[in-house]
């Protein structure tokens, strides 16, 4: 008997756990970023991410379009410390006890980043060649996310790793560490005084303007990866400044009919048309300079009569299916930041004011990067495959307001070994439940039975020793096999960004 209440105990404990987790549900995960700000076209925040096994820390410039995470390994400094250093930190993928390499030899990493933009004549692209494999990586306070896409760097021209969001978002929600796959990003300004957020599973309400959000359906490209893509309708500059948004000088658009861009934060630069770009940079006082660089900036004329212009200026973005009236539902983002050393052409001592535009050939490949995103609150879904972009509210000082995006619980994945901790479904919570309860009932119809049979026994004769050495005792184990396999059915619960446009 007391073997048997030992077991009805450990069963009771079981279910007190499985009860106990029924409530416990995916939270959000918000990424921290250093201290540093890194870049010499600007100084971007870089979030903070641990790869492998033991942990390796490395600094991350966020990209929103990869689908991998991409540190750079010593071998993209030469292993010199003050290059690795100022680079964001290395991740030696070899030091790692549970790197799976992918592909045996370098290969190109960073196809999906700027692909096709076209300049001069010359096609641009960020060129990034390393291993690529899988490894464990934390992030957003959370530990040992498992099997996510790395590539570790060995050439490249980008100064930090990259943070690819879409492989990374999608493993944690897979392994019950997020309520959805979706994310929410701004990358704050260089100057401290909006400092940068990346939310993995929901968003934060405080950050944006009220109503100022448009929404959009990401769009596949050929390799079938859902990517950020939007018309703009009209663009304008605003040179008497946003603080009256009846006050827009420009009557005309920039642009003669919609033109498709690319949302991309892997790069710092919005890439669009010369005739664009160039009618831009005499506005407000830049010039284009071939000898910064190596390709070439729109470097500001501190001389020229409208420079002054610069201050109170701000571009107008008005995207398709945001409204009729491009004054009311516009984005507006301020257009300079700082050239700094190693650019080339760059005095160390002298960091360049510059416009962060860039002309392209091919007015299809049109890109808005990193200068654009300042000032813009994007987040995403990959459960909907939907996207959408907020004005950043610069005068806000209330506290953070998160909001948990939901969406249906995800198939168990196979424990690995060790056994992790990922949380059970709704689902199998309940047919574990089901499966104790049953098994309570059988052990006491079982011990019911065997005190009947007692009773009755006690009522015969007493056998004979021959007939008493033919009585074996049983000792068999009656139990129920518990399975986790009925997920699935459960009810959408998503909570769908709805928003409305005002802008600024």
């Amino acid at each position: 008997m007391r073997r048997t209440f030992t077991t009805f105990a450990g069963f009771a404990a079981l279910a007190a756990a499985v009860a106990q987790q029924a409530s416990s549900v995916p939270d959000i995960a918000i990424a921290q970023f250093g201290q540093t700000w890194y870049g010499p076209d600007g100084p971007w925040s870089a979030a903070e991410v641990e790869v492998g096994t033991p942990p390796q820390k490395v600094y991350l410039t966020v990209a929103t379009l990869q689908d991998t995470i991409l540190p750079i390994t010593p071998d993209a400094c030469n292993g010199i410390k003050a290059c690795i250093d100022g680079r964001g930190s290395a991740y030696n993928q070899t030091s790692s006890s549970t790197w799976t390499p992918t592909a045996d030899r370098d290969t190109e990493l960073g196809a999906d980043m700027s692909a096709g933009v076209i300049v001069n004549g010359q096609a641009y692209g960020i060129e990034v060649r390393g291993v690529p494999g899988q490894d464990t990586v934390s992030i957003g306070g959370i530990p040992g996310i498992r099997n996510v896409s790395v590539g570790a760097i060995r050439s490249t021209r980008i100064n930090n790793g990259l943070l690819g969001l879409r492989n990374v978002t999608q493993q944690m929600y897979r392994q019950r560490l997020i309520p959805s796959p979706s994310w929410a990003y701004n990358t704050g300004s260089g100057d401290g005084l909006r400092l940068p957020q990346l939310v993995f599973g929901g968003y934060d309400r405080s950050k944006y303007l009220p109503g100022s959000v448009q929404n959009h359906t990401m769009i596949p490209v050929d390799n079938g990866r859902p990517t950020m893509k939007a018309t703009l309708d009209y663009f304008f500059l605003n040179i008497t400044g946003p603080t009256d948004r009846r006050s827009f000088k420009t009557n005309s658009s920039l642009i003669d009919g919609p033109l498709e861009v690319t949302i991309d934060s892997s790069t710092p630069y919005c890439w669009l048309p010369r005739p664009i770009t160039d009618k831009i940079a005499q506005s407000v006082g830049a010039v284009w300079n071939e000898s910064i660089g190596g390709s070439g900036y729109y470097v500001y004329n501190l001389s020229a009569p409208a420079y002054k212009n610069l201050e109170t200026s701000t571009l107008a973005f008005h995207f398709n299916g945001t409204g009729d009236s491009w004054l009311f539902n516009s984005i507006t983002v301020s257009h300079w930041l700082f050239l700094a050393a190693p650019t080339e052409g760059v005095d160390p001592a002298s960091p360049l004011r510059y416009l962060p535009l860039r002309p392209v050939d091919n007015a299809s490949r049109s890109v808005l990067g990193r200068a654009f995103l300042q000032q813009i609150y994007l987040t995403a879904n990959y459960y909907t495959n939907t996207f959408s972009m907020a004005q950043i509210d610069l005068d806000s000082q209330s506290a953070a307001q998160y909001v948990r995006v939901e969406a249906p619980v995800p198939p168990a994945l196979p424990s690995p070994s060790p056994p992790s901790s990922n949380k059970l479904s709704d689902g199998a919570i309940a047919g574990i439940a089901i499966g104790v309860v049953a098994f309570v009932a059988i052990i006491l119809g079982l011990l019911f039975w065997q005190a009947k049979k007692r009773r009755k026994a006690a009522d015969q004769p007493v056998p004979t020793p021959p007939d008493a050495d033919k009585v074996y005792p049983k000792n068999g184990v009656y139990y129920r096999e518990l399975s986790a396999d009925a997920l699935g059915g459960q009810g959408r619960m998503f909570i769908d960004l709805l928003f409305y446009i005002l802008g600024q």
